[in-house]
């Protein structure tokens, strides 16, 4: 694929036929040459993908995308690292909402996934279903590669679990594309990669320069933030709450119903309905 859109955006763009892990392939080449900020790789056949804790991240060849950022220099002033989900997500938010129709909302849910959901069911607490995952991994100098798997074009029949989505199945706009391979497909995935590139790129320049702008974006995407939420910590405990807030760290701030308040850096939260 040609990637025309997304060359414009970035100084570095590769698109693969297939590979393990592009989140590896940006690793394995960042360790042998210097790349710039901004250096891409993407793909539609990731064999070997996987998620926050080490879960697996499969889907049909030629339905979802991956996408590798390298972010260099993030967190030396304005938002710290343990940002950069937070924003990777609303960068995926921002690129896939104009695909969705009035009525659909395109959201984060705490703390790394992109959910869609019919806004009729937001009084309900409902994070919606989710499009997308992202998996940030620190190289020993202190950049970062931004993985996200987008699911694009995987249909009803082929989702991985029924908590999932994608833009097809979700009835968003995908112009007639089937598969990423088809002109139609291609058309679309280098859009899609395009934006979300070039929103992350704007994100982490103003989480350095104005945190907080970029700090109440992430506040205003989040479809966890005012949510009843269950959360399971490290160690098999689980707490239920209301999610209230971000720390300064982007931790998660979970208002107890017995009172005071819990603070979540590591876990997993589940919208209660």
């Amino acid at each position: 694929m040609e990637l025309t859109n997304t060359r414009r955006v970035v100084p570095r763009a590769t698109w693969l036929d297939s590979t393990p892990s592009t989140n590896a392939e940006l690793r394995e080449a960042a360790r042998a040459e210097a790349l710039p900020h901004g250096t891409l790789i993407a793909t539609a056949d990731q064999t070997a993908g996987r998620g926050r804790l080490s879960r697996e991240w499969i889907t049909p060849p030629g339905t979802a995308l991956a996408i590798s950022i390298l972010i260099r220099d993030f967190g030396v002033r304005g938002l710290g690292v343990s940002w950069l989900p937070l924003l990777a997500g609303s960068a995926v938010t921002a690129a896939l909402q104009p695909l969705f129709f009035d009525g659909m909302r395109v959201g984060v849910k705490w703390p790394n996934d992109v959910h869609v959901r019919d806004e009729q069911d937001a009084e309900a607490g409902r994070p919606g279903l989710k499009l997308c995952g992202v998996l940030c991994e620190m190289l020993p100098d202190g950049s970062v590669v931004v993985g996200m798997g987008v699911n694009l074009l995987i249909p009803d029949w082929e989702l991985p679990t029924d908590r999932a989505t994608s833009v097809l199945a979700g009835g968003g706009n995908v112009g007639g594309a089937e598969t990423i391979a088809d002109p139609l497909g291609a058309d679309l995935a280098d859009r899609v990669t395009a934006s979300v590139a070039a929103e992350l790129l704007r994100l982490t320049a103003l989480a350095a320069d104005q945190p907080q702008a970029a700090r109440a974006l992430v506040l205003r995407h989040s479809l966890t933030l005012g949510s009843e939420v269950r959360v399971h910590l490290p160690g098999d405990d689980v707490v239920d709450g209301r999610a209230r807030g971000l720390a300064d760290d982007g931790a998660l701030l979970v208002d107890l119903p017995t009172g005071g308040q819990l603070t979540v850096s590591a876990g997993d939260v589940e919208h209660l309905r």
